[in-house]
């Protein structure tokens, strides 16, 4: 935060709970599964009698219990493997709660991380946000596939068949949203670092830059945090604290369905 325009002293108050971390996505998760369940309940049991008639024509009373129950395991792994909406948020959150456990090196260091948190306006939400001496990060969690290739050409990086640049837009857009309210606040300017914690293909040791966003792997995430030099005083930092505990809450606690 610039000196120029000092801030009178919050009065002291208890550091903020975190909501869990990709409790949203959990939540979305929770109810992509939901969704059709009874007409896939339906289709599970036509298949289940169908096998079952066959198996005990085929083989008797033991053959057709046999089949249905395989015929039904079988239904369950096919609907589960072809919802992909489903797929998509439960991996989400666990790269969300995996980010979460590394970043528990800030915590004893004395930062203050927040996980799952609303923007004050829009339906966007804040995968991570770290506060402490060396600066505000707006951390956002990619579980991707290993075999996805990152691969940098020239001044470009590519992630699989996209472009890295079209990877990191949701990043930049919540870190211009969490600067605003923040200098908004605050009276003063603030200025947010975005970072991509990566889970899955390969990241160099030393990240990559796309488009001003650092992209680490998420085991890096922490002690790249931690290198950097101290910019904030313990005061401003206190009240960087007090002012993103009030303007970013819990997501859960909003009203706002989740979108990433």
């Amino acid at each position: 935060m610039a000196s120029a325009s000092p801030v009178p002293p919050a009065a002291p108050s208890p550091r903020p709970r975190s909501s869990g971390a990709g409790a949203s996505a959990y939540a979305r998760y929770r109810a992509e599964l939901a969704a059709g369940r009874p007409r896939r309940l339906v289709i599970r049991g036509v298949v289940m009698a169908v096998a079952g008639v066959a198996g005990w024509i085929v083989i008797g009373f033991e053959g057709g219990l046999l089949f249905a129950v395989v015929a039904g395991a079988a239904d369950t792994v096919y609907q589960w493997r072809r919802h992909e909406a489903v797929r998509t948020w439960r991996r989400g959150a666990q790269g969300e709660r995996r980010t979460a456990r590394r970043l528990r090196r800030l915590e004893a260091a004395g930062y203050l991380v927040l996980h799952d948190r609303a923007l004050p306006t829009g339906r966007a939400n804040l995968d991570h946000l770290a506060i402490g001496p060396s600066g505000v990060y707006v951390i956002d969690s990619k579980a991707w596939s290993r075999d996805r290739r990152i691969t940098r050409r020239g001044r470009y990086v590519n992630v699989g068949r996209r472009w890295g640049s079209d990877e990191v837009k949701s990043v930049r857009y919540e870190t211009r949203s969490v600067a605003a309210a923040l200098s908004g606040r605050l009276h003063t300017p603030v200025e947010v670092t975005p970072v991509l914690a990566v889970h899955g293909p390969h990241v160099p040791l030393r990240g990559l830059s796309v488009d001003g966003v650092r992209m680490l792997r998420a085991s890096m995430v922490a002690g790249w945090v931690l290198r950097r030099p101290a910019r904030h005083s313990p005061a401003d930092v206190a009240r960087l604290e007090a002012a993103a505990a009030d303007l970013f809450p819990a997501y859960t606690e909003t009203e706002h369905p989740r979108s990433r």
